[in-house]
Order: C-alpha cells, then sequence, then structure tokens
C-alpha cells in the first residue's frame, strides 16, 4: 500500500513538476514569474512552492526570492527537443538531438559514457558536426565531459524525466 501511495504522489509531482516548467518555457512567456502568478496559471492539482523547490534542486529553474525562470539548461533541452521553425538551426538542432539523445539512452540503461569517436561512429555523421553539438551541449550543461567522454548530465536527465511522462 505505501509503495502505490509513494507511486502516485511521485506521478502527481512529476506532472506538477512538467506543467510549472512548461510554463516557464513557453516561448512567449520566458519571463520571470512569481509564485503567486504560476500558481495562478497552473490548473494541475498539486503545492506549487514545492515543485519550485524540487525544479531549482534539478537545475532547471533559477529561484530570486518570489521570483524564477527556467535555467540556460531547461531552455536549450527544449530548443532540442522541440522542432523549431529555423531552417538556419536545424541541422546544428538535429546533431545536438541524437548527440543528447543516445547520451541520456545509455543513462537510462545504467550505461558508462561515450567517447567523440563512439559517438560520431554510431550516429554516422560528419565528425566536426559531432563535435560542435557536443561542445553546444556542453556550454548549455546538458553533457558533463571527463576523459575525452560524455554522459548526459543530471540536469538533461531531470528535464528529459520531468518532459516525457
Amino acid at each position: 500500500m505505501l509503495d502505490q501511495r509513494s507511486s502516485t504522489e511521485s506521478e502527481a509531482h512529476a506532472y506538477l513538476d512538467r506543467a510549472v516548467l512548461g510554463l516557464m518555457l513557453d516561448i512567449d512567456q520566458q519571463r520571470p514569474w512569481s509564485e503567486a502568478e504560476i500558481a495562478r496559471e497552473i490548473s494541475t492539482p498539486g503545492h506549487v512552492p514545492a515543485s519550485l523547490k524540487r525544479l531549482r534542486t534539478a537545475g532547471l529553474i533559477h529561484r530570486w526570492n518570489d521570483l524564477v525562470t527556467a535555467s540556460r539548461s531547461a531552455v536549450r533541452a527544449h530548443e532540442i527537443t522541440q522542432s523549431g521553425d529555423d531552417p538556419a538551426s536545424a541541422d546544428e538542432r538535429h546533431h545536438d538531438k541524437a548527440v543528447l539523445e543516445s547520451l541520456l539512452v545509455r543513462a537510462s540503461d545504467g550505461q558508462g559514457p561515450l567517447s567523440e569517436d563512439e559517438i560520431w561512429e554510431a550516429s554516422g555523421a560528419d565528425k566536426l558536426a559531432i563535435a560542435d553539438a557536443l561542445n553546444r551541449l556542453d556550454a548549455a550543461g546538458l553533457i558533463e565531459r571527463r576523459g575525452g567522454k560524455a554522459i548526459a548530465s543530471e540536469v538533461a536527465t531531470h528535464f528529459d524525466q520531468i518532459m516525457t511522462l
């Protein structure tokens, strides 16, 4: 009974977190939000202050007193995973998404990091395009690089968990 209750609570928290983060990621509404504004705007039941705390801990939002905004990492992950209208950045977004998704799948399967060459071989893309994608993802805080290998960051993992319910 306890496991079922905690699972239900966890699912409810995830839906609320997704609604709150989705509000802040809306391209037309990316601005600082007050906690009260979010609570009024969100129709998903739950405790907004607790959601904001979870999102902040996950690195998906920044908070200044009563104001919150989506973190750069969350905004970039959202840009990568959503189809954009800008044809000029379509190739970059495609490579970023492919690299990030492959690293997220490995992380969810409990597998370790990949080298740049392993990512390049798996993707079949131009080696320079993969190197550029890794640099962009690293700069956005969506991957971590150590010893010539890359792994999805905790922020990217949390974003993926919340936004793919």
